[in-house]
């Protein structure tokens, strides 16, 4: 897949801006906080109609605006798209492609692109959220069934929250969670078993590249952190998913949440069985973050047959000479598009890549073309 063109308007710091890319490496220079990482996250956002830094799409809009505006056009195996998506409170969100409207849900698994950036080591240090959002932006990404139901599951466990800060202040008949906890009960279940499989898969991708990442022979593996008991048998977890929510209720309707869930799952990155964010070094932690993002590369190549679209912002500050040439040669071997940032001399990064490459110049919400370049 490549990205031809994008047209930004009050998209953070952009008042209005139209860019032509090169398809094959595209390079942004500029000092901190001039908008580097706001186009990567415009280029994001054209692709899945999300940001990789906010859910709340509010915060995109430019100061002092009421809206924003995106354009560009896509080209992939099936052909040229022209894509446009606009965001104004209220109405809200509107995506059109080639002229006609489109859902959100129909179009998040249309365009794969992945994200590098130092952020990324979140994965690993912080909390089970962060890993949550990454797990079902993913999912959603790659089947448009799990964003569907995600959503489903969402209204099904608010309407059961509200029930049960209903019992706090008075009696509630127990029959009227029946409905709840069984769609509650259905939904999350799929939900976990597709996030299984989204981690087993990603899992072979990942530890392919962590052994090539790290100094030392060990063996990254993904585990699922469930609040239920997950097995090979597809009924256990819906069995089990009921039994805890009968057992917890007296609790939950003293806390007024629902305890039990996806939707406070968590999964954890192994590094020879133990788990990095506890005992993994500095060095092993990065290793992962890396190799789980090289390896959603893979996965997404595999899944959609198209190569996504690669954006490295400012990830090679993060890594030593060692380690960012392996990152150069996976971008090298990838052959799809790229677009990298970097506080590093983009000089050093340019010798790195044989092949055409156009470098571009950000300064205060302004992008300029600096040169271009052929294949080497």
């Amino acid at each position: 897949m490549r990205l031809e063109s994008i047209s930004l308007t009050n998209f953070r710091n952009y008042d209005g801006q139209e860019i032509l890319f090169h398809p094959r490496f595209n390079f942004f220079e500029g000092l901190n906080g001039q908008g580097k990482t706001n186009l990567l996250e415009a280029i994001y956002y054209l692709a899945v109609a999300h940001s990789f830094r906010t859910g709340q799409d509010h915060e995109i809009v430019n100061w002092n605006e009421e809206y924003f505006f995106l354009k560009g056009v896509f080209t992939q195996e099936k052909g040229r798209s022209l894509v446009e998506i606009g965001y104004q409170q209220p109405p809200g969100l509107k995506i059109k492609v080639d002229g006609k409207a489109i859902r959100r849900s129909e179009y998040i698994h249309r365009h794969p692109v992945i994200i590098f950036s130092p952020d990324d080591l979140r994965l690993v240090k912080e909390g089970p959220s962060v890993r949550r959002r990454f797990m079902n932006l993913e999912g959603s990404r790659l089947k448009p069934r799990y964003y569907r139901q995600l959503k489903e599951y969402h209204r099904v466990l608010q309407q059961r929250n509200r029930l049960l800060k209903d019992m706090k202040n008075a009696a509630v008949n127990q029959a009227l969670f029946e409905p709840w906890d069984h769609a509650l009960v259905a939904l999350g279940g799929d939900l976990i078993r597709q996030r299984l499989s989204l981690l087993q898969t990603l899992e072979k991708q990942a530890c392919f590249f962590y052994r090539q990442l790290s100094a030392s022979a060990g063996t990254l593996s993904l585990r699922y952190l469930a609040t239920v008991e997950v097995g090979n048998d597809p009924a256990l977890i819906e069995r089990s998913f009921s039994d805890r929510l009968k057992k917890t209720r007296s609790v939950e309707s003293k806390r007024g949440c629902t305890m039990i869930g996806p939707h406070l799952d968590d999964f954890a990155l192994l590094v020879d069985g133990y788990d990095a964010k506890k005992f993994g070094s500095q060095g092993q932690q990065r290793a992962a973050a890396l190799a789980l993002k090289m390896g959603e590369v893979n996965l997404f190549r595999v899944s959609t047959k198209e190569t996504p679209v690669v954006l490295l912002d400012d990830v090679f500050s993060e890594f030593d000479l060692e380690r960012r040439k392996q990152l150069l040669q996976f971008i090298l071997d990838g052959e799809g598009q790229s677009f990298i940032t970097s506080s590093t001399p983009i000089e050093q990064l340019v010798r790195g890549l044989n092949g055409g490459k156009k470098i571009f110049f950000v300064h205060k919400g302004k992008i300029t073309v600096d040169r271009i370049e052929s294949v080497n």
